[in-house]
């Protein structure tokens, strides 16, 4: 028997279609000599640290780095019945065929279900970028032998363990410092979270600080025999009155030369005339699509990524978790279908299939293609998904369309010693760009060097430097994608350049969704700004956990591990050495603006413990005193201390008694009362209109 192991259902389902003749049972499909089962993503997870230590259970600075000797993985919640399904199936295995997801999480989760039951036969792999009827005909007949993927499992897994040392010692070398304070739940750090939360909180703080600062410009219009344009003065280098940038910042300046210039005579010095064409953007990738699903739609990440990959299981289109926006040569020929399957709009009508686009290049594919249409035409699709399938199967479609071509010119003009510059553009071919926005033009008469040019009329505009634009989503995603933009040593942007950035295709939502849950970073409109707690979190984590260097050059390590030119322990082994680095800072720390709830007496941290007696409630207390200081919870904040009621007096009434009596609800009859002596040597007394009345038992 075969025995595919998807990666989830969906994609077996698909298997088992391409195999034929299937029949369901509980957690797997036979399809005559071939059975498919499947995970629901990754069945086994890291162990927690108190599995390897119960002590560790208790969260200790001193504990820190925990460090496993073994490594060990445990079953998720609720997956045991699949799990034992798998099970039995592969001991009835001839061959088994690892048919995860085409990436290294792919390889790895069916991977390690494999070493969770020891099984060592043979062992194939499917690889699948799209789930159409073609594609896994095609993928059925190409199976590999698993053990070519092997590097592209050890890299995953090496993310997984560097993921989990950093993220457990750090967030709790956090948390430990926020209790400190008295601060309430998780301060979470990670690998690729903290370097996020640290795009967002330095834009945040560049734009606070930003001060506009005023320019000049001066435009003038210049008169040519063949006709009039606009152009604009060129500050030179030697220009004074000019900012670091360049730009004109003396408006008495700018004054005095549009004055200058006005009625006066020169000639054109440089004139210039270059054809130049535009191609077709590229099909998208995850992190191209959802920067552009933000832009247009307001779309989050997350919401991108999880109708993306409904349109995948519904075999719509390829791939969603794409790092690559190239197309490989050998799938051209399947244009034909694709476009005539979808040519109800008029990107597909007017689409040429013969035409080649700069997309079809197979050196340059990954793991991955670009994401694209299957040809299976959509049906009856949710507003969201139709949304999306239309900005992947048009991107596609203009891929069959001519470049943009247009001649550009550029004119620069000598007048009153000073250089005026003019640029314009004139459309040859609209192309493709006939269904997108349309560039502006500006076309300029035809001149030659040395012409004769007059100002006519001159005008001095002031303008004003912006800050740099908050972050959305989608270009936030883009950062994340880009990292080298946001780096100035320039040997680590080169590198960085060549990598993918910080993240992943498949992570990079997860992770502005839980930087929202931790409160670090929250939505404004469209854009994400970090928080107060987000910005303190930063400040007292160590420069190697939140400089994007760091994680990016790890994912140029684990790259390297799935081409098979680093060494999976080498790569671990640096993870362990780095720990004390990144914790010991944080462990003697003294939390400088982390503040929790203090204490109203000794202004120490109050601790927020559940009550034994009354279940899902909480209490506030302090225990630096010699009576402990118990605080009432209101709505996960401490209450005020409750002065303490003084029970009503009385003088008791038994001859020859100076001491009080007080008097007491009881705890039988609500509402009933009765007075008790400080003594405690006389009766009880019943209540009589709030005071002492007759001692029980007297009739």
């Amino acid at each position: 028997m075969r025995l595919f192991i998807a990666e989830k259902p969906s994609l077996g389902r698909a298997i088992a279609e391409g195999l034929g003749n299937g029949k369901k049972h509980e957690g797997y499909i036979t399809c005559r000599n071939d059975t498919v089962t499947w995970c629901f993503g990754h069945l086994l997870e890291l162990a927690n640290p108190d599995h390897y230590d119960p002590a560790l259970k208790k969260w200790d600075a001193k504990a820190l780095p925990i460090i496993p000797e073994e490594w060990k993985l445990l079953p998720r919640k609720g997956v045991a019945k699949q799990l034992n399904v798998i099970k039995k199936l592969l001991k009835k295995a001839d061959v088994v065929v690892n048919a995860g997801d085409p990436d290294r999480e792919g390889q790895l989760l069916v991977d390690e279900v494999l070493e969770h039951f020891n099984y060592s036969g043979d062992t194939q792999r499917i690889w699948l970028a799209s789930l159409d009827e073609k594609s896994v005909a095609t993928a059925l007949n190409s199976l590999k032998d698993n053990k070519d993927y092997t590097t592209l499992s050890q890299a995953a897994l090496a993310r997984s363990r560097a993921d989990w040392l950093t993220g457990i010692n750090a967030t709790r070398a956090m948390t430990l410092l926020g209790r400190s304070k008295g601060m309430q739940g998780v301060l979470s750090l990670g690998r690729v979270q903290t370097p996020t939360l640290n795009l967002i909180v330095t834009r945040d703080r560049t734009i606070a600080n930003f001060k506009p600062q005023k320019y000049a410009v001066v435009q003038a219009t210049l008169n040519h025999e063949k006709g009039s344009f606009k152009a604009q003065l060129q500050p030179s280098e030697d220009m004074t009155g000019l900012d670091e940038e360049g730009r004109l910042i003396e408006t008495a300046k700018a004054e005095a030369i549009a004055k200058e210039a006005k009625n006066q005579t020169g000639t054109i010095v440089e004139a210039t005339s270059q054809k130049k064409t535009v191609h077709p953007p590229l099909p998208h990738c995850l992190s191209s699509l959802q920067k552009a699903a933000s832009a247009k739609f307001g779309m989050s990440a997350k919401e991108v990524l999880d109708i993306a990959q409904r349109l995948y299981e519904k075999k719509l289109t390829t791939y969603p978790r794409s790092d690559c926006r190239y197309l490989p040569e050998e799938q051209f020929d399947d244009a034909k279908r694709i476009l005539k399957a979808l040519s109800s709009t008029p990107v597909f009508e007017a689409a040429n299939p013969e035409l080649k686009s700069k997309a079809w290049n197979t050196k340059k594919i990954t793991a991955h293609h670009g994401i694209i249409p299957t040809g299976q035409a959509p049906a009856n699709l949710p507003a969201e998904e139709t949304k999306l399938f239309e900005l992947i199967s048009t991107t596609y479609a203009l891929q069959f369309h001519l470049p943009r071509a247009y001649e550009a010119k550029k004119i620069v003009s000598e007048i009153a010693g000073y250089l005026w510059s003019t640029t314009g553009q004139t459309t040859l071919e609209t192309g493709w760009m006939k269904f997108d926005k349309q560039p502006e033009e500006q076309p300029l008469p035809v001149v030659q060097k040395d012409d004769a040019v007059s100002c006519a009329e001159s005008k001095v505009e002031l303008k004003q430097t912006k800050p740099p634009a908050k972050f959305t989503e989608g270009t936030l995603i883009a950062a994340m994608a880009s990292i080298h933009r946001f780096i100035d040593d320039a040997e680590a942007k080169k590198t960085l350049k060549e990598n993918e950035g910080i993240g992943t295709e498949a992570t990079r939502a997860g992770i502005i969704e839980t930087l929202k849950q931790r409160g670090y970073i929250k939505a404004d409109k469209k854009n994400l700004i970090s928080t107060e707690l987000g910005q303190n979190i930063i400040a007292l984590t160590p420069d190697q956990l939140k400089d994007p260097i760091t994680t990016a050059l790890w994912e140029s390590r684990l790259s390297a591990i799935a081409a098979g030119t680093e060494q999976f322990d080498t790569f671990m082994s640096d993870q362990a050495h780095l720990l004390p680095i990144l914790i010991t800072p944080i462990t003697e720390s003294a939390g400088t603006g982390l503040q929790g709830h203090s204490c109203p007496e000794c202004g120490k941290a109050l601790r927020r413990l559940p009550s034994k007696k009354d279940k899902g409630k909480f209490f506030w207390a302090c225990f630096e005193h010699d009576k402990p200081v118990f605080l009432p919870d209101l709505k996960g904040k401490p209450g005020t201390k409750q002065p303490r009621q003084k029970l009503p007096q009385a003088p008791c009434p038994e001859e020859g008694c100076d001491k009080m009596m007080r008097r007491f609800e009881s705890k039988k009859k609500k509402g009933k009362f009765f007075w008790v002596c400080e003594s405690k040597e006389h009766p009880l007394r019943s209540d009589d209109d709030g005071k002492p009345g007759m001692a029980f038992g007297d009739k």
